[in-house]
């Protein structure tokens, strides 16, 4: 029971409790429920950077193919891992697969010139001292 002589603060003590005097704290008593704080996904996050990545160092033949099936791989954990209750990050996630995807084309392309090069010059190489 409270005292009808204080003033109401609109804090209700728990039950068993002795009334609390206005304005004087309530140590361990939350009036109202708390959420937990959202978590955002790592592998989202890392999807994002690597295909980030990817996408400036597409130019590099036999890395890029690598970074770009690591960030499309990553976002896509990413994605489902921010799908879940209490998770975010898919935002990220999305990002990072449209960097990675972005990356792949001119990265397949690149490594397919490089290969057609590299043959080229073996075989003109091999022409003369084979």
């Amino acid at each position: 029971m409270t005292d009808p002589y204080q003033p109401y603060s609109g804090q209700v003590p728990p039950p068993g409790q002795p009334p609390v005097p206005y304005g004087a704290p309530m140590y361990g008593y939350v009036p109202y429920p708390v959420a937990p704080p959202l978590r955002t996904s790592g592998m989202a996050i890392a999807g994002m950077v690597v295909g980030i990545v990817a996408l400036v160092f597409f130019w590099v033949p036999f890395f890029d193919v690598v970074a770009a099936i690591a960030a499309i791989g990553l976002s896509w954990a990413g994605m489902v891992q921010a799908g879940k209750p209490g998770w975010t990050g898919q935002g990220m996630g999305i990002a990072g697969l449209v960097c990675g995807i972005l990356a792949a084309i001119p990265a397949i392309l690149f490594l397919v010139f490089f290969i057609i090069s590299l043959s080229a010059v073996g075989a003109a190489t091999c022409a003369f001292y084979c």
